[in-house]
């Protein structure tokens, strides 16, 4: 028998649905509670808004973590919140089949003043010791971006609590075998979600999120070369397995709206000792082909990949160091799960 939420709106063998009133959607207790039962229950979770919402980051992590859906109710209809077409059921939110017909007038047209943030997916090792910290791989990643200093945290929005690695370490080592997921923010708008889980060799610790940086660019070689400095700074500080630097477009106050908004553009990839173990990656080959950067010990090397061609999109630069390498045991690195 199953349990409902208490704040499930709907629900059925297939989805819940939260509904959410507000005009910013913040990662709040009643949300995340849903989204958690959502994933433990094996339903999708559908949220719910209206037109002129806006999600805060948290948000958007969360409902990617749990593959949530989003709808957007207007006066004249339900439509995706992610491509703008109208639906006439949430099961077309995941059926698979490309959306036509009716779209929301803010899909019709690129944003007016587009924003932008460096976002960064990175995995990093660390023995299990006393002296083990968590959160200095975000606080790396949020240095080398040209991010301010993280100054509150919590595991619900609103952030309240100032910002401690002491109180974040201590908060992961209760949480084990796995952590939660600990939200950081700091005043430049920088957010960073943090959760570290034990593994064979030690714990696994995993830092995603963003850096603002004013209005969307039309140049990638600057951002490509903060990518690479921050991408080598992993390296040299920390035992990273797998590190992303992207550019993504959000909506002011770095939240995502209801809108129109560019594919993310990878930018560079970094690939530690262990994944290039793991890959048996042949570097040489990989240098003739690609934009390579060999980094740490001649017979332990990590890998950074520049995705720099002008001409080849990023996207497909991506794709064709990930055939090199063999796109199953890339994926297979880059979604390395806690328990492993």
């Amino acid at each position: 028998m199953r349990i409902v939420h208490p704040l499930a709106d709907e629900w059925t063998e297939e989805y819940a649905v939260y509904v959410a009133d507000n005009a910013s959607v913040l990662l709040s207790d009643p949300l995340d509670s849903f989204l958690e039962w959502s994933v433990s229950e094996g339903l999708r979770p559908v949220l719910v808004t209206g037109p002129d919402v806006r999600l805060s980051p948290f948000t958007s992590l969360a409902m990617n973590r749990a593959c949530g859906f989003w709808a957007v109710k207007t006066d004249d209809g339900v439509f995706d919140g992610l491509t703008g077409h109208r639906i006439d059921s949430f099961r077309e939110l995941w059926a698979g089949e490309t959306l036509q017909g009716d779209r929301l007038p803010s899909f019709t047209a690129p944003q007016p003043d587009p924003q932008a943030v460096l976002a960064y997916d990175v995995f990093g090792h660390q023995r299990a010791v006393a002296e083990t910290q968590v959160g200095n791989l975000a606080g790396t990643l949020q240095h080398a971006l040209g991010g301010s200093g993280f100054d509150v945290w919590g595991l619900t929005e609103p952030l309240l609590e100032p910002f401690g690695i002491d109180q974040v370490t201590e908060t992961a080592r209760r949480g084990m075998p796995q952590s939660p997921v600990m939200h950081l923010r700091a005043e430049d708008g920088s957010y960073c979600d943090v959760r570290v889980g034990r593994t064979r060799r030690g714990i696994l610790e995993h830092a995603t999120g963003g850096v603002p940086i004013g209005s969307y660019p039309h140049e990638l070689a600057p951002l490509i070369a903060t990518a690479t400095r921050t991408l080598m700074a992993v390296e040299t500080a920390h035992q990273p397995t797998i590190g992303f630097v992207s550019l993504g477009e959000v909506a002011k106050g770095v939240t995502q709206s209801v809108a129109i908004r560019r594919p993310e553009v990878p930018l560079a990839v970094l690939l530690g000792p262990r994944a290039v173990h793991d890959l048996a990656a042949q570097v040489e080959e990989l240098k003739q082909r690609h934009d390579v950067v060999v980094l740490g010990r001649k017979r332990l090397p990590s890998l950074l990949v520049r995705f720099s061609r002008t001409d080849m999109g990023s996207w497909a630069q991506l794709m064709a160091f990930a055939y090199d390498l063999g796109i199953e045991r890339v994926q297979q690195v880059a979604g390395i799960g806690m328990e492993g």
